[in-house]
């Protein structure tokens, strides 16, 4: 998912994880949990209390996240920012996690036992997340406490009583569902105050896809901007090609090479933009209103037979799908590929020298070479045990998480500790924005604690919502806007912008988790179309490659492509906005 990765481009040295072994539960919380109760204290006592206040309690909290339990404190309510937070609110926390085969499975057979903790988190960025149906029978059977009575007196959860402020799929099938006639037992996290789903922000924008040597955009005197058909791609190849240019070992470079990370048929939405017609993970739809996969038209072979047409000149690596990563990474770092086919403006490579500039976007089957935005969206999310004592204080507890305060403490720390105000925002002390860069674990998650995007102790980064950190802090993320680590980064971002185009909806196929599909999806998860393209791609004769198309097409309607269209198509004229279709 997009945050995700993200967070992995934006990291310099990812906080190392710890290494936790064995099958029990580990726990954070420097001390021994005190049975969820609350501390009663008379209206004498709270009259010192500052009005943050909540309670003097510790929450008990089962994360089902591995960024989580990889980056937790040795004893977290002795960091900093666990101590600041329990002087404000009363509130300690203990943290547990246990590894396993996936998050998920342990999710699973911990809700099974019937037995949770005060509050559980999980991964789930939409309802068709593999972890959803868990949640969901969990919420059915009354696990989780209804906190809709609750989210009006909140500060910043009342906000998901807005009408269009939770995103489309959260409000009508993970928070809000029909079924529990207005009760909410699962509050989505990391949801945007706004949606600026189509604001293109430079000191935030990832730019990937092809990147060409800057050398050789100045022997031939191109714009690369300019290169977005797949006919003026073709054009440009050749004429590099032609060029004889030599990498740093004296060798030819190939036109084309793989991705940075290694060779993989993802690239070809990159190479191949103009021909990529199933648009949500395969299929599309028709002028007329057809659901098909791309492998039933003709835009299959148009892809096939472009890149086979690109092997046979010599003008893309013959390895380009098969490359390891080590090997990938030598060739580009040598020059050897004159263009990689998929790397990012986040990339040592790309942003430590001058040496790499963005090439294209090629046009998509529209014309367009816009990048597709969903709009807004959510990721993660949270529940609270029927069992926890005083659900409205622990409700109250990560609401004031998200509030400015909260968030200000959750990601940057203590103020004169790891940062200090200037001008009304946040920045970084010189050793914090030192120890971010570093990625010196002992000092962001054991010492201070605090998220700082997601570099540091992530649970503190991870229960944010209503987010908003240009607003609130000056910057996208703690340290933007004070290290030039990533100076040329964004200067790409500002020198070849991406225009945005707004396509609402999930991919077609995650909708193959409903239950009356489970069939379907298990065939459905034999076959792989982009390992049937490159087979073709690859294949001896022309003949050789409709053999197999066609195998894959009876294949397709074997596994049941039928009924899950049929499936589809239904949601769809019921609401076009439930998946990512799009046409010219």
């Amino acid at each position: 998912m997009r945050r995700s990765i993200l967070k992995r481009f934006f990291a310099v040295g990812l906080v190392a994880a710890m290494v936790v072994t064995g099958t029990t539960a580990c726990s954070k919380s420097g001390e021994k949990a005190s049975n969820n109760n609350s501390t009663e204290t008379s209206g004498e006592d709270n009259a010192n209390k500052p009005d943050t206040w909540i309670a003097d309690r510790t929450i008990t909290v089962q994360a089902y996240v591995d960024d989580i339990g990889n980056s937790l404190p040795k004893n977290l309510n002795d960091t900093a920012v666990m101590k600041e937070i329990t002087k404000r609110t009363g509130i300690k926390l203990d943290i547990q996690y246990t590894p396993g085969d996936s998050d998920s499975s342990v999710m699973a057979a911990q809700l099974a036992s019937g037995t949770i903790p005060d509050v559980i988190v999980s991964y789930l960025d939409n309802s068709t997340r593999p972890e959803f149906p868990i949640l969901l029978k969990a919420a059915r059977e009354e696990m989780f406490a209804d906190v809709s009575g609750y989210l009006k007196d909140m500060k910043v959860y009342n906000r998901y009583l807005e009408k269009d402020y939770l995103p489309n799929d959260a409000q009508k099938n993970i928070t809000f569902r029909d079924e529990f006639k207005g009760a909410a037992y699962i509050l989505p996290l990391a949801v945007d105050s706004e949606d600026r789903s189509m604001e293109y922000n430079p000191e935030n924008a990832y730019v990937g896809g092809m990147y060409i040597q800057k050398s050789i955009v100045d022997a031939l005197g191109i714009d690369p901007k300019t290169i977005k058909t797949q006919d003026q791609f073709y054009d440009l190849l050749v004429k590099i090609k032609e060029g004889n240019f030599k990498d740093d070992n004296g060798n030819a470079v190939y036109p084309l090479g793989p991705k940075y990370w290694g060779g993989s048929p993802d690239s070809l939405k990159y190479i191949v933009a103009g021909y990529d017609w199933g648009v949500s993970d395969g299929y599309n739809i028709t002028d007329d209103g057809t659901i098909k996969h791309e492998a039933d038209t003709d835009y299959v072979y148009k892809k096939i037979n472009y890149v086979r047409k690109l092997l046979a000149e010599g003008l893309m690596n013959p390895e380009f799908f098969t490359m390891d990563s080590t090997r990938a990474e030598e060739v580009s770092r040598s020059h050897n590929s004159a263009i990689i086919a998929d790397v990012h403006n986040y990339q040592d490579i790309v942003y430590t020298k001058d040496e790499w500039l963005p090439l294209g976007p090629l046009n998509d089957f529209t014309g367009s070479n816009s990048t597709i935005v969903h709009g807004k969206s959510n990721y993660g999310a949270w529940a609270i045990s029927a069992g926890a004592k005083n659900p409205e204080e622990i409700l109250k507890f990560f609401d004031y998480l998200s509030t400015p305060e909260g968030q200000l403490l959750c990601q940057y720390g203590v103020e004169g500790q790891s940062y200090n105000m200037v001008d009304g925002k946040p920045v970084l002390t010189d050793e914090a924005l030192q120890k971010l860069n570093d990625g010196d674990k002992d000092y962001l998650v054991d010492k201070i604690g605090a998220g700082f995007g997601n570099n540091g102790c992530v649970f503190f980064s991870y229960m944010l919502t209503n987010i908003d950190n240009l607003g609130n802090f000056g910057e996208s993320r703690p340290g933007a806007a004070s290290s030039s680590t990533f100076k040329r980064s964004i200067q790409i971002a500002k020198d070849y912008p991406r225009t945005l185009k707004l396509v609402p909806g999930l991919d077609a196929t995650a909708y193959l988790s409903a239950d009356s599909l489970a069939d379907v999806k298990a065939q459905m998860s034999l076959l792989n179309y982009k390992d049937m393209l490159v087979q073709a791609i690859y294949a001896n004769s022309d003949d050789e490659v409709k053999q197999i198309v066609e195998s894959f097409r009876q294949q397709l309607k074997q596994a049941g492509d039928d009924t899950f269209i049929e499936y589809i198509s239904k949601l769809y004229q019921e609401d076009k906005n439930t998946i990512d279709f799009y046409t010219k």
